[in-house]
Protein backbone atom coordinates (compact mmCIF):
# COMPACT_ATOMS: atom_id res chain seq x y z
CA UNK A 1 0.00 0.00 0.00
CA UNK A 2 1.36 3.39 -0.99
CA UNK A 3 1.67 6.11 1.60
CA UNK A 4 1.37 9.77 0.60
CA UNK A 5 0.89 12.57 3.12
CA UNK A 6 1.62 16.25 2.79
CA UNK A 7 1.35 19.27 5.06
CA UNK A 8 1.85 22.96 4.38
CA UNK A 9 2.78 25.29 7.23
CA UNK A 10 3.28 29.03 7.15
CA UNK A 11 6.46 30.41 8.69
CA UNK A 12 5.71 33.03 11.32
CA UNK A 13 7.32 36.45 11.02
CA UNK A 14 10.26 36.74 13.36
CA UNK A 15 12.64 39.53 14.32
CA UNK A 16 14.86 38.97 11.28
CA UNK A 17 11.90 39.29 8.91
CA UNK A 18 10.87 42.56 10.56
CA UNK A 19 14.44 43.82 10.33
CA UNK A 20 14.60 43.01 6.61
CA UNK A 21 11.29 44.79 5.93
CA UNK A 22 12.35 47.84 7.95
CA UNK A 23 15.77 47.93 6.25
CA UNK A 24 14.19 47.65 2.80
CA UNK A 25 11.80 50.52 3.47
CA UNK A 26 14.57 52.67 4.95
CA UNK A 27 16.84 51.99 1.97
CA UNK A 28 14.00 52.85 -0.41
CA UNK A 29 13.48 56.24 1.20
CA UNK A 30 17.22 56.94 1.20
CA UNK A 31 17.50 56.08 -2.50
CA UNK A 32 14.60 58.35 -3.41
CA UNK A 33 16.06 61.19 -1.30
CA UNK A 34 19.50 60.80 -2.91
CA UNK A 35 17.96 60.72 -6.36
CA UNK A 36 15.94 63.82 -5.56
CA UNK A 37 19.11 65.67 -4.51
CA UNK A 38 21.50 64.53 -7.26
CA UNK A 39 19.45 63.20 -10.21
CA UNK A 40 15.99 64.83 -10.15
CA UNK A 41 15.47 64.12 -13.86
CA UNK A 42 15.55 60.33 -13.17
CA UNK A 43 13.24 60.47 -10.15
CA UNK A 44 10.32 58.65 -11.81
CA UNK A 45 12.52 55.76 -12.98
CA UNK A 46 14.16 55.41 -9.56
CA UNK A 47 10.79 55.44 -7.78
CA UNK A 48 9.36 52.77 -10.11
CA UNK A 49 12.46 50.56 -9.73
CA UNK A 50 12.52 51.20 -5.99
CA UNK A 51 8.89 50.17 -5.55
CA UNK A 52 9.39 47.02 -7.64
CA UNK A 53 12.51 46.00 -5.71
CA UNK A 54 10.93 46.73 -2.32
CA UNK A 55 7.83 44.71 -3.28
CA UNK A 56 9.99 41.77 -4.38
CA UNK A 57 12.08 41.77 -1.18
CA UNK A 58 9.15 42.25 1.21
CA UNK A 59 6.92 39.68 -0.50
CA UNK A 60 9.76 37.14 -0.45
CA UNK A 61 9.41 37.05 3.35
CA UNK A 62 6.02 35.31 2.89
CA UNK A 63 7.30 31.73 3.30
CA UNK A 64 5.53 28.39 3.59
CA UNK A 65 7.05 24.93 3.97
CA UNK A 66 5.58 21.80 2.40
CA UNK A 67 6.35 18.44 3.97
CA UNK A 68 5.66 15.48 1.68
CA UNK A 69 6.05 11.87 2.71
CA UNK A 70 5.83 9.31 -0.09
CA UNK A 71 6.58 5.71 0.87
CA UNK A 72 9.30 6.73 3.30
CA UNK A 73 10.81 9.52 1.21
CA UNK A 74 10.64 12.80 3.12
CA UNK A 75 10.69 15.88 0.90
CA UNK A 76 10.63 19.43 2.24
CA UNK A 77 10.04 22.35 -0.12
CA UNK A 78 10.09 26.07 0.55
CA UNK A 79 7.28 28.04 -1.10
CA UNK A 80 8.03 31.75 -1.44
CA UNK A 81 5.07 34.11 -1.79
CA UNK A 82 2.91 31.25 -3.13
CA UNK A 83 4.65 31.56 -6.49
CA UNK A 84 8.15 30.10 -6.29
CA UNK A 85 9.15 26.69 -5.01
CA UNK A 86 12.59 25.57 -3.87
CA UNK A 87 13.54 22.04 -2.77
CA UNK A 88 15.18 22.22 0.66
CA UNK A 89 15.88 18.55 1.27
CA UNK A 90 14.82 15.10 0.22
CA UNK A 91 15.83 12.23 2.49
CA UNK A 92 14.85 8.60 2.93
CA UNK A 93 13.38 7.87 6.37
CA UNK A 94 15.71 4.86 6.62
CA UNK A 95 18.66 7.31 6.63
CA UNK A 96 17.41 9.12 9.74
CA UNK A 97 19.77 8.55 12.67
CA UNK A 98 17.96 10.50 15.42
CA UNK A 99 14.45 11.87 15.75
CA UNK A 100 12.57 13.48 18.60
CA UNK A 101 10.31 16.20 19.90
CA UNK A 102 11.57 19.78 20.36
CA UNK A 103 15.12 20.92 19.76
CA UNK A 104 17.93 18.98 21.43
CA UNK A 105 20.87 20.82 22.99
CA UNK A 106 23.63 18.55 21.70
CA UNK A 107 23.79 19.15 17.94
CA UNK A 108 27.07 18.12 16.38
CA UNK A 109 29.08 20.88 14.70
CA UNK A 110 29.53 19.07 11.41
CA UNK A 111 25.77 18.95 10.73
CA UNK A 112 24.08 21.40 8.38
CA UNK A 113 21.18 22.98 10.30
CA UNK A 114 17.89 23.44 8.43
CA UNK A 115 15.07 25.29 10.18
CA UNK A 116 11.90 24.50 8.25
CA UNK A 117 9.59 24.96 11.23
CA UNK A 118 6.75 27.36 11.88
CA UNK A 119 8.91 29.22 14.40
CA UNK A 120 12.17 28.49 16.19
CA UNK A 121 10.66 28.10 19.68
CA UNK A 122 7.42 26.30 18.84
CA UNK A 123 6.44 23.64 21.39
CA UNK A 124 5.24 21.27 18.66
CA UNK A 125 8.57 21.24 16.81
CA UNK A 126 10.28 17.95 16.02
CA UNK A 127 13.77 17.31 14.77
CA UNK A 128 15.59 14.64 12.85
CA UNK A 129 19.16 14.17 11.76
CA UNK A 130 20.55 11.97 9.08
CA UNK A 131 22.69 11.77 6.00
CA UNK A 132 21.60 13.30 2.71
CA UNK A 133 23.48 12.47 -0.50
CA UNK A 134 23.67 16.12 -1.68
CA UNK A 135 24.03 18.03 1.60
CA UNK A 136 25.83 15.51 3.80
CA UNK A 137 24.92 15.32 7.49
CA UNK A 138 21.80 17.40 8.20
CA UNK A 139 19.85 18.44 11.27
CA UNK A 140 16.26 19.41 10.40
CA UNK A 141 13.89 21.27 12.73
CA UNK A 142 10.27 21.00 11.51
CA UNK A 143 6.66 21.28 12.71
CA UNK A 144 4.76 18.15 11.59
CA UNK A 145 1.19 17.25 12.39
CA UNK A 146 0.09 13.79 13.57
CA UNK A 147 -0.60 12.52 10.03
CA UNK A 148 2.96 13.34 8.93
CA UNK A 149 4.45 11.69 12.01
CA UNK A 150 2.28 8.60 11.46
CA UNK A 151 3.46 8.41 7.85
CA UNK A 152 7.15 8.64 8.83
CA UNK A 153 7.06 6.20 11.76
CA UNK A 154 6.77 2.87 9.85
CA UNK A 155 9.80 3.70 7.70
CA UNK A 156 12.19 4.58 10.53
CA UNK A 157 14.68 2.07 11.82
CA UNK A 158 13.40 0.23 14.88
CA UNK A 159 15.69 1.96 17.41
CA UNK A 160 14.99 5.47 16.03
CA UNK A 161 11.23 4.82 16.17
CA UNK A 162 11.47 3.62 19.78
CA UNK A 163 13.58 6.63 20.78
CA UNK A 164 11.21 9.08 19.07
CA UNK A 165 7.79 7.59 19.83
CA UNK A 166 8.33 5.16 22.68
CA UNK A 167 7.27 1.52 22.59
CA UNK A 168 3.82 2.00 21.06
Amino acid sequence: MDVFVEQIIKKKYDFMDSLIVFGTLLLSFVLVALCLMFFPFALILVIIGDIALAYYIISSRNIEFEYSITNGDITIDKIINKSRRKRIISIDAHDIEFMGKNKPTNIKNNYIRLNVSQSQNNESNWYFSGHNSQKGNVFVLFTPNDKVLSAIKPFLSRQVAIDAFGRN
